[in-house]
């Protein structure tokens, strides 16, 4: 697997999931309607094609992903990173609501989460989503690019797909940095078990606190609180200080987990490789070219995700293409 490949993993992904959601309004109502199956339905319709891909390229599946080894010392040091990387996190997702609104608080409200079994949310969001994510974006991209370029650009490129997965611009926002975070766990601990595991508690996290929220207040995703302009500044401004608290702490506690695998080296060299340095590869007329990390399927890919969080896309879907499959269904 290259990037030029992994592109084409990315805009496969996508068309699939926008197939997959359309057929499971339509067939499978219920599917659709409820937490789990929608979050299932989707992960798989984003990962099955870059597991695809990756097999048919010949590569051992589990090695070329990184599922290796980590140190129990790593793991919790691991968490200890994800606790001090949070105030970053949440920081992008409150200046992202200056302009969007809170997605997460808009999906719980449409699944009606408050008549959800604490575990099943728990399993979907903090177990089902990380793995699969990671698989798909740490594992397929991250790595495919990072055998195209330098490992600068490969976070970051592999970041940008992981917000853009999310369809959104609220999730994006913050996406892109636990894509980054979880690219440099992935380098120091040398397994995508680190990113798995950030991202795992990140969204278990986050479930917990809804459940407990739900506990207190059963009506407070039906009708959230207003968050004011004022309201956000002031939560903006506390963000701010406890990101530059903690965050120098969470690249002190990346430095001892490179260091406690033996990894030392590994970060520091993100940077040193800024330069691209691509991937020769034989065409089919037996010449020599570059790998190229930007591809037409991507830039298709990437116009499909902003049509689709802009509802562009969807509206189209809706006045065009569903009463077309309607109509044709129905002669049929």
């Amino acid at each position: 697997m290259n990037g030029r490949r992994a592109n084409w993993v990315f805009l496969f992904s996508i068309i699939n999931s926008f197939l997959v959601a359309i057929l499971a309004a339509l067939l499978f109502p219920s599917v659709a309607d409820s937490l789990v199956g929608s979050n299932l339905i989707t992960e798989l319709a984003v990962v099955l094609p870059g597991l695809i891909f990756v097999m048919a390229s010949r590569e051992k599946l589990f090695s070329f992903l990184g599922f290796h080894k980590m140190k129990i010392g790593s793991v919790f040091m691991v968490g200890l990173f994800t606790f001090l990387s949070a105030p970053l996190i949440t920081l992008m997702n409150v200046l992202s609501q200056i302009w969007v609104e809170n997605e997460t608080v808009a999906m719980m409200e449409s699944f009606d989460v408050s008549n959800m079994p604490f575990w099943e949310m728990f399993l979907s969001l903090a177990i089902v989503a990380p793995l699969f994510e990671e698989v798909i974006c740490r594992g397929i991209f991250y790595r495919s690019y990072r055998r195209s370029g330098s490992a600068l650009k490969a976070m970051l490129l592999s970041a940008l797909l992981f917000a853009l997965l999310h369809m959104n611009f609220n999730q994006a926002a913050y996406a892109v940095v636990m894509g980054i975070m979880a690219v440099l766990l992935v380098e120091a601990t040398g397994s995508l078990w680190s990113s798995i595991i950030y991202h795992g508690l990140i969204n278990g996290s986050s479930c917990i606190t809804m459940y407990m929220s739900l506990k207190i207040n059963p009506e407070v995703f039906s009708e959230p609180a207003e968050v004011t302009p004022d309201l956000l500044m002031y939560m903006i401004g506390i963000y701010i200080i406890l990101t530059a608290i903690f965050l120098p702490m969470a690249f002190a506690v990346l430095a001892w987990i490179g260091k406690h695998e033996g990894r030392e080296g590994a970060l520091t060299a993100i940077w040193r490789e800024r330069r691209w340095k691509p991937e020769m590869r034989v065409d089919k007329k037996g010449k020599m070219k570059k790998d190229k990390l930007i591809t037409l399927p991507l830039v298709i890919a990437l116009i499909l995700c902003v049509l689709a969080m802009t509802g562009i896309l969807f509206q189209f879907l809706s006045a065009v293409v569903l009463p077309w499959i309607i109509k044709n269904a129905g002669a049929m």
